[in-house]
């Protein structure tokens, strides 16, 4: 079981991320836009392409392609070759971009919505695609400090330590992974609701405390405990967008008025607009009660539902058995497809 930050790719593999033609590879390899290395994989040497190598790709593009061809973004460096650039331009909607909405975070009153699984998934397939990314683990059962390979939390300062203790926010960061960084959770956590209530300025601590190290990422993102608490408020101040997991079953669509009335009247509160995106998730296209919830979320908040629509798979719990991605499974599977879509959704549109 190779962890996250082992995985290595094939050139089959690497060329869907990039959605480039396979074809290509040599050619990009020969430019100086991608690194392979040969890797045994049973008895036969293969050419694979490390977690690092593709994030390097990702950010060689991203950082040197001409304004033109992406979302407004300044060359950064010696510019990449034309013949190379004609090479990717089919990618242009993935790779020339920065991300839309830099603080984000994943949010629902009720739980085993799936929340925290896909938090996991979208942060780590975030990193593939050459992101810094930061992600924040505010539920003190801290399942996406699990999700990500770290079994010792009980050991480690959380946002507690920041927001009550005022340990400097960079002290609670670990690294878990090439371009993939970690503020941990821990039972302790749980108790925070007290104390932060007795904070001056509790609600916008953690947003202050963010602010701090935004620099540092091209995305933050949160995973929430599954209540309106001060703790989950305070990351609403701080956040520009909002993904609301809801499970696509009668129980969660129901809990939905509450999340969106939770959501404006912290808008109207605190003068702070938030774009709030829904999504559809363990869709199960078998069973008529999911196709009817799907109908019912797409007519009543058709603005905020997302176009992509998580199937339930076997993919997704064996990648969280594992403790990696969807993409260590089956790269080729229903779940891995659904993660690049969501989050090509959510961090470029």
């Amino acid at each position: 079981m190779a962890s996250f930050r082992e995985m290595c790719f094939t050139p089959a593999e690497f060329a869907q991320l990039a959605k480039l033609d396979k074809s290509i590879i040599g050619d990009l390899e020969q430019q100086g836009l991608l690194k392979t290395i040969k890797k045994k994989i049973g008895n036969v040497d293969r050419k694979m392409i490390t977690l690092e190598d593709m994030q390097d790709y990702f950010r060689t593009v991203r950082d040197t392609a001409p304004a033109s061809m992406g979302d407004g973004a300044e060359a950064a460096g010696a510019p990449i070759p034309v013949e190379a650039l004609s090479s990717v331009a089919a990618a242009t909607d993935v790779l020339f971009k920065r991300p839309k909405t830099k603080i984000q975070m994943f949010y629902n009153v009720k739980g085993g919505t799936g929340k925290s699984t896909l938090t996991a998934q979208y942060v780590m397939r975030a990193s593939m695609m050459g992101l810094k990314v930061l992600a924040i683990d505010l539920d003190g059962q801290g399942h996406l400090t699990v999700n990500l390979d770290i079994l010792d939390a009980h050991e480690r300062p959380t946002i507690y330590d920041v927001l009550i203790n005022d340990l400097p926010i960079d002290q609670s960061v670990i690294n878990v992974a090439p371009g993939l960084d970690l503020i941990p959770a821990n039972l302790g956590l749980c108790n925070i609701e007290i104390p932060l209530n007795n904070k001056p300025r509790r609600e916008y601590r953690l947003s202050e405390a963010i602010a701090k190290i935004a620099d540092q990422y091209d995305l933050i993102v949160a995973d929430t405990n599954p209540a309106a608490s001060i703790l989950n408020g305070s990351m609403l101040v701080a956040s520009g967008l909002v993904n609301v997991v809801c499970a696509t079953n009668p129980l969660s669509f129901h809990g939905m008025s509450l999340v969106m009335t939770t959501i404006e009247e912290l808008e109207r509160e605190f003068r702070h607009k938030l774009q709030v995106r829904i999504v559809p998730n363990m869709y199960d296209n078998r069973e008529v009660i999911s196709q009817e919830v799907l109908g019912e979320l797409r007519t009543q908040f058709p603005e905020s539902c997302t176009r992509t629509v998580i199937n339930r798979s076997a993919d997704l719990n064996e990648a969280t058995k594992r403790r990696t991605t969807v993409w260590d499974v089956s790269s080729k599977g229903t779940a891995a497809q659904d993660i690049n879509s969501l989050a090509e959704e959510l961090i470029f549109t």
